[in-house]
């Protein structure tokens, strides 16, 4: 992956969420015109959000919520490691 290809996947989620100015976006569309390989993962990552997007959420299970809140907690913390 080029330098120039890294500078824009790092965006890519913002883009897909519509959280970019519209000259960022317009930058990251006239490279991904310009990138197959991008331009692939792209669309890649928008049908992975459709097909995330129509299944039924299950709730979580409390104890497993509060292991995992407190995992998280202790992962910011630096009192844990991350791997």
């Amino acid at each position: 992956m080029s330098e120039e290809c890294r500078k824009y996947f790092e965006r890519v989620s913002e883009y897909l969420d519509g959280e970019l100015t519209p000259e960022t976006c317009r930058a990251i569309e006239a490279h991904l015109e310009e990138c197959p390989p991008c331009r692939a993962c792209v669309e890649s990552l928008k049908k992975t959000i459709a097909i995330c997007r129509k299944v039924p959420c299950e709730a979580m299970p409390g104890d497993v919520r509060e292991r995992l809140r407190k995992t998280l907690l202790d992962c910011i913390a630096g009192t844990r490691d991350a791997g």
